[in-house]
């Protein structure tokens, strides 16, 4: 909703007070009044400009800390005669090249395992040979015992490093009373058999042939052992040895 405003003929005159206005100066002219300026001194207000020595020192720090590039290494001359490497998969990779010409097949080493396994079986035999020589030298059975004891003993002769002696030890003694058991007493007399020096030439070891050339007919067994070096279970090993394949006999 509007409403008109009437003219009002009797509104009073207001008289403004002009006398301390400044007269406008048109536009572009130039002021009819002096202006207040400053005077500057230059020289007394220049500063002196001094120069940080930060940045330096940061330039300097980061140059030290960065490592030097190491140049890159030449790739040095192959020599001709310098074996060739075979690729992934390649057929030939067992052999290897002398002198850029003749290829030689390298032999493959025996793996531990094999020999493990071989010491593993002839521990296994030895201590069933074991079993046998006391269950028959308990039934009487002596020649059974000391073909028993034998194999025994051979077995741990032939096995490879690191041996069977946790078998052969612990079951010395053992042994030593089935070859004493075969030999009979020390204090008897060899003899040596018409065949010996054949028998000694083809089926006995050194440690035979060197008893049997101690063997004069006179001397007892124990004399014979008397200064040999050998054990009381080697030296009736070796009594049996001979007694069985029938270079002496025993009187």
């Amino acid at each position: 909703m509007t409403r008109e405003i009437l003219d009002d003929t009797d509104v009073d005159p207001v008289d403004l007070d002009t006398t301390d206005l400044i007269p406008v100066q048109p536009l572009g002219g130039l002021p009819t009044h002096p202006m207040d300026t400053a005077e500057i001194d230059w020289a007394r207000d220049r500063r002196v400009t001094v120069i940080s020595t930060i940045p330096a020192e940061l330039a300097a720090e980061m140059a030290v800390a960065r490592p030097e590039a190491e140049p890159p290494i030449a790739a040095a001359a192959r020599d001709p005669a310098a074996p060739v490497s075979a690729p992934a998969g390649d057929p030939e990779q067992r052999t290897r090249r002398v002198g850029d010409s003749d290829r030689q097949r390298l032999t493959p080493a025996p793996a531990r395992g094999v020999e493990a396994d071989g010491v593993a079986r002839r521990r296994q035999r030895a201590a069933s040979l074991i079993d046998r020589a006391r269950a028959s030298l308990d039934e009487g059975d002596v020649t059974t015992a000391v073909d028993a004891a034998e194999g025994a003993l051979c077995e741990a002769d032939e096995a490879p490093p690191p041996g069977i002696v946790e078998v052969i030890e612990p079951a010395r003694p053992l042994l030593t009373r089935v070859f004493a058991a075969y030999v009979g007493a020390l204090s008897e007399v060899a003899v040596l058999a018409p065949r010996a020096a054949e028998i000694a030439r083809e089926r006995l070891g050194e440690h035979e042939r060197a008893l049997i050339a101690r063997i004069d007919g006179v001397r007892t067994l124990e004399e014979l052992f008397d200064g040999s070096g050998l054990g009381s279970t080697d030296a009736l090993r070796i009594a049996a040895r001979l007694i069985r394949t029938g270079a002496i006999r025993v009187v």
